[in-house]
């Protein structure tokens, strides 16, 4: 055998034992750590968990993500583990929660319980919102009667939880509405013109657009309409109506509201009625009422920049019962508008019939019970009556508290007065 014979022998030889060596040995060998078939060796001390973790990572072919509050030092001894189990056992010994999405495992801090009492926002609307930020595991609850929330989130996730119910639990917009309800014959109202042009340096159009459900500008006509105007003339406004055809003004009143949540008017009356409801166990008879009369629901939304977007429903009806069975004959429209706070709205063409009854007779005679009809005569007249409706929105501003507040002085002043004058005998 000549000695390249022998060269190419011993070199086929020490291949061999390497390749034997080679898969007797880890598969992967790493410093304090070991793979071996798929089973993990560890022997680690003062390691930082996020290494610990991703070595897992590695191993199980999956992310995993870490929260902010997931840190620290981990030592540990494992001998030939599944790397699954490994990792749970790792996560349970630093008190860590997780879950896994796919191919990917969320890793953070312990789910911590903290309750929060809320001062102005609504416990069961603001639990709508934090439902967005709540990831699997999570948990809110509200609870109506006391107004608060319980959550229960991780610590990572509780920072989050909290700045967002911070943001939401603010004092609310105040809006206080003035409502002037006038009542004038119809056509009277007609003959005054609702394109009426209003002088005032705020108003730099110097008229009152109208518009239509829409929100489009069109004609004025008499159904629906409505017109903006600044509040510094309503007044003047509603003198020169005195002056024309006078009016019955049927009520003024003031309401306060908060911002996005509906106030209502009604004047008018509730009809009683009963339903029945038949079932297995017994009949349950329940009693409803049917509103009629002149109803106006405002929604004010006010904006950061001093403007209110109001949604508007007046609403005219008289209805009657007939075997408990409610009727109703409606006249009604929806508004949206959009003013300054301090501006009025103007919704006039509701209409609705009056029925007078006149009695004309000889005095004294016509009185007499069962006779008195043969001195008298009786007369039914169908009078048709319209609506106007003027609201004026303003935000509750301390400036304007402060105004509210110096007006009821006035007026106790006033009435501290007149009381101090009166004679008693």
């Amino acid at each position: 055998m000549t000695n390249y014979k022998r060269n190419f022998v011993f070199i086929c030889i020490l291949i061999f034992i390497f390749s034997i060596t080679a898969f007797s040995a880890p598969e992967e060998q790493y410093q304090g750590v070991s793979v071996n078939n798929g089973l993990l060796s560890f022997k680690l001390k003062d390691a930082d968990i996020k290494s610990v973790l991703q070595i897992f990572a590695k191993q199980l072919h999956k992310n995993i993500v870490a929260g902010d509050g997931v840190k620290g030092t981990v030592t540990l001894s494992f001998s030939n583990v599944k790397p699954q189990e490994g990792l749970e056992a790792v996560l349970r010994a630093k008190s860590f929660d997780w879950f896994q999405e796919g191919d990917t495992i969320v890793v953070s801090n312990k789910k911590t319980v903290k309750t929060f009492l809320l001062q102005y926002a609504n416990a069961l609307e603001v639990k709508v919102a934090l439902d967005l930020l709540m990831i699997e595991g999570d948990q809110v609850s509200a609870n109506d009667s006391y107004n608060a929330l319980i959550v229960k989130t991780s610590s990572d996730n509780m920072s989050r939880i909290e700045r967002a119910i911070q943001d939401m639990d603010v004092p609310p917009t105040q809006v206080m509405v003035e409502v002037n309800i006038i009542e004038f014959k119809s056509g009277d109202v007609g003959n005054l013109g609702m394109d009426v042009k209003y002088s005032s340096k705020n108003n730099p159009n110097n008229n009152a657009q109208t518009k239509n459900l829409a929100g489009k500008p069109s004609d004025a006509t008499p159904v629906g309409l409505y017109a903006q105007v600044v509040s510094s003339n309503i007044e003047s406004y509603l003198s020169t109506v005195l002056t024309k055809t006078g009016y019955d003004l049927i009520a003024a009143p003031r309401i306060a509201t908060v911002n996005h949540k509906a106030a209502s008017i009604l004047i008018g009356s509730k009809l009683g009625y009963k339903t029945v409801t038949i079932t297995q166990t017994g009949t349950v008879q329940e009693v409803h009422f049917l509103e009629t009369g002149t109803k106006l629901v405002i929604t004010p939304h006010v904006s950061d920049d001093g403007y209110i977007r109001m949604t508007i429903a007046p609403k005219i009806s008289e209805g009657y019962v007939i075997d408990d069975l409610p009727a109703e004959n409606t006249t009604e429209t929806q508004n949206e508008v959009m003013v300054k706070s301090g501006q009025t709205i103007i919704i006039g063409g509701l209409t609705k019939n009056k029925e007078a009854k006149t009695e004309i007779g000889i005095p004294l005679l016509m009185n007499i019970p069962i006779i008195g009809s043969l001195f008298k005569k009786t007369s039914i007249d169908n009078e048709k009556r319209e609506l106007l409706v003027t609201i004026t929105p303003k935000i509750m501003t301390p400036e304007y508290l402060d105004e509210m507040q110096e007006q009821m002085n006035v007026i106790k002043k006033q009435q501290t007065s007149k009381n101090s004058n009166l004679i008693l005998p």
